[in-house]
């Protein structure tokens, strides 16, 4: 039976009402989804009953029947281990109740009569956190009562003077008979098994990682036992997951002031999201004006995105891996993987193909990481962190300092040299090199680094800007007792976690200066240096030796070390024209220019036509906000579209001014995958004859 979470809907309504008291929301959307949900709530004890009298599964049986076992078998033992013996009064008085009591059993075994052993398997599911449908269903009411009867004819013979081992050796299997003991410790719990997971983890964060995935697991299956999670448990938890808003856990409240919120259950986030998806949903399908492709983007653009299945993916392989753990550390003897990548993927698409509204979908938020514009890598190199900031904690505002630290050097490394930021942040003193007279760095070579793959190790030269800007006197000047290049973003933190906090700084620095972007993240400094490479000529093999891919029989580490001198050349083909000085005042090199052809960048907005083509553009500056094209295609039905002050024109006339636009500007296209391919789609026609 899927497992039901303790709160359905509990008090729903006044967090919808909370939520909607937040938002500017129409009143009448607010009260129509509030008005829904009502009617949920005065159905939810019919939903929970339906769900309720469905049939326990057989490998919840089998558990509630080996709970039953262990529990009376330990009591039996702790008896005959006890200091107090029974005189032999006792003993048969003892007995002759068992007797009665068996023949009471098949008695009620005739009449079908289970409400004797029913406190026994309320008990038991209790105790591994199985609910018990009652009445007792005549199969588990059946085989419990012949259970109970033979407990009571091993009891008899403890009675006798037999040790229990010898006598329950019957109700027991090989497993359990060859350790009793383990067996009479009861069932492998999940939470027991997520702590022995996170205790036994290889880092720290892979226990905060297995913390969380065992978190969302206990939240929709309970504390129940590892022996009676089957396929289809996974699956329905699966399902719970996908669910789940990509930002769950972000919005509890807490800081340093306040750190005392509670944080909502994925259950009641889930709910929330359900909800504020409804209500936006109203208000977009009772526009009758819009085509239903316009109504599906614009749902893009507002639904709450749920979580990838790249991270749905790892979950699963967390819940794997506590379940081996379990096998490893815990003495757990079942099923220790349930569902491939594949068919998990493959049960979400089927369970969600089952709804037919073609206003449904399953919203994500992916990265797809574009190389950073010269307008970004412009603003970046001539801010206030590389051309003086008013303090350490101020990098963004202009001022008379220029703090060479992380923050200076990381995006350079990563900008000029395409290697990852953990790379980077790992870096020593005596990974600055001199190999076949180029000055290098060794990424990833020496034992304590952590890498990806094999093929991240590797020799690269130092690019000419770093050697101009004094990076090689930097790293000189360094205390003699530090041995890290950047130690601190590596405090307190465990080597796996070190890049995503420093990112996270990363990022709040870079909304200061107005750079931050989702898909041209920090990461896609990256990308950057290698498509320049690519623009430029550079061979793919030397590329992917550079930025640390597998590539194919080359091992990368001999492979850079025995062409360090070539891959100098081809990475100062990456040309970031800037020009550096030397500050007399600060007493190291600084950037005076950089001479990239910034243009200015233009935001492109999309309407869609029922066929998925674009009905209407608008251009916008976005410095000074100004509208550059508002024009709708009339190659098709001209008079429908007529919504708005529009300039109409033909689909090629409307290419040919966004050609145009884009030689002065820099366009930003939608990220809403249907818009930004209807607007690719229709700059073709600036190519036609």
């Amino acid at each position: 039976m899927k497992r039901l979470p303790k709160k359905i809907l509990g008090s729903a309504s006044n967090r919808f009402l909370r939520f909607s008291l937040q938002t500017d929301l129409p009143l009448d959307a607010v009260v129509r989804a509030g008005c829904l949900l009502a009617v949920y709530e005065q159905r939810e004890p019919e939903i929970v009953n339906a769900v309720i009298k469905n049939e326990i599964t057989p490998e919840q049986a089998l558990a509630l029947l080996r709970e039953m076992l262990r529990a009376e078998l330990n009591r039996i033992l702790v008896e005959q281990n006890s200091d107090c013996t029974l005189s032999d009064q006792e003993a048969y008085a003892r007995i002759e109740a068992l007797e009665n009591e068996n023949k009471a059993l098949k008695a009620a075994m005739r009449k079908r009569d289970w409400s004797t052993i029913e406190p026994a398997l309320l008990a038991a599911g209790e105790t591994i956190s199985i609910p018990v449908p009652t009445p007792v269903s005549t199969d588990i009411g059946r085989r419990a009562v012949a259970q109970q009867r033979q407990i009571n004819e091993v009891e008899i013979d403890v009675l006798d003077g037999e040790d229990i081992r010898i006598a329950a050796s019957n109700l027991l299997t090989d497993d359990e008979n060859k350790d009793f003991d383990r067996f009479i410790e009861g069932e492998i719990t999940l939470s027991g098994a997520i702590e022995s997971a996170v205790a036994n983890a290889t880092s720290q964060d892979m226990a905060n990682k297995y913390t969380a995935t065992g978190a969302i697991a206990l939240e929709f299956w309970g504390d129940i036992a590892l022996s009676t999670v089957t396929t289809e448990n996974v699956k329905d938890l699966m399902w719970f997951v996908q669910r789940i808003p990509a930002l769950h856990g972000k919005k509890h409240g807490n800081n340093r002031f306040v750190k005392d919120r509670q944080n909502a259950t994925k259950q009641e986030e889930i709910e929330i999201a359900d909800l504020h998806d409804g209500t936006l949903r109203a208000q977009i399908e009772a526009d009758e004006l819009l085509p239903l492709p316009e109504k599906r983007a614009r749902l893009a653009e507002v639904l709450v995105p749920r979580l990838a299945m790249t991270t749905i993916g790892h979950h699963l392989d967390r819940l794997h891996a506590i379940f081996r753990n379990a096998q490893e550390t815990l003495g757990y003897k079942g099923q220790i993987r349930f569902l491939t990548k594949n068919k998990m993927h493959q049960h979400i698409k089927v369970q969600n193909e089952k709804n037919k509204d073609p206003l449904f979908f399953r919203k994500e938020k992916p990265k797809e990481r574009d190389s950073w514009s010269q307008e970004r890598l412009k603003t970046l190199l001539m801010s206030p962190v590389y051309n003086g900031c008013s303090s350490d904690s101020r990098r963004w505002k202009p001022g008379p300092m220029i703090i060479r630290d992380a923050k200076y050097w990381v995006p350079l490394l990563v900008m000029t040299l395409g290697s990852r930021i953990l790379e980077v942040l790992q870096l020593k003193k005596t990974d600055l090199i001199v190999h076949d007279g180029v000055l290098s760095l060794r990424l990833g070579i020496t034992a304590e680094h952590r890498v990806k793959t094999s093929d991240s190790k590797r020799v690269l030269p130092l690019p000419q800007l770093l050697i101009d800007l004094g990076f090689v006197e930097w790293v000189h000047s360094l205390p003699a007792q530090q041995r890290l290049l950047f130690p601190s973003p590596a405090q307190g933190a465990d080597i796996a976690a070190i890049s995503g906090n420093f990112g996270k700084q990363l990022k709040t620095l870079f909304t200061r200066l107005g750079i931050a972007d989702w898909h041209e993240d920090f990461y896609a400094l990256r990308k950057t240096m290698s498509s320049a490479l690519e623009d430029a000529g550079v061979p793919e093999n030397r590329r992917q030796a550079i930025a640390g891919h597998a590539g194919g029989t080359t091992i990368n580490r001999s492979y850079t070390r025995r062409n360090v001198s070539t891959l100098k050349s081809e990475l100062d083909k990456f040309d970031l024209k800037v020009t550096v000085g030397f500050s007399e005042r600060l007493g190291h090199p600084i950037i005076e220019s950089c001479d990239l052809l910034a243009k200015p960048g233009a935001n492109v907005e999309v309407e869609l036509d029922a066929d998925e083509t674009a009905r209407v553009v608008r251009i916008k500056s976005t410095q000074c906000g100004k509208v550059l094209v508002n024009a709708r295609s009339i190659d098709t039905h001209p008079s429908k579209y007529q919504i708005g002050n529009e300039t109409g024109c033909t689909s090629k006339e409307l290419a040919v001014r966004l050609r145009k636009i884009s030689e002065d500007y820099h366009l930003r296209l939608p990220n809403t995958p249907q818009r930004r391919q209807a607007i690719e789609s229709l700059m073709a026609y600036a190519y036609l004859d």
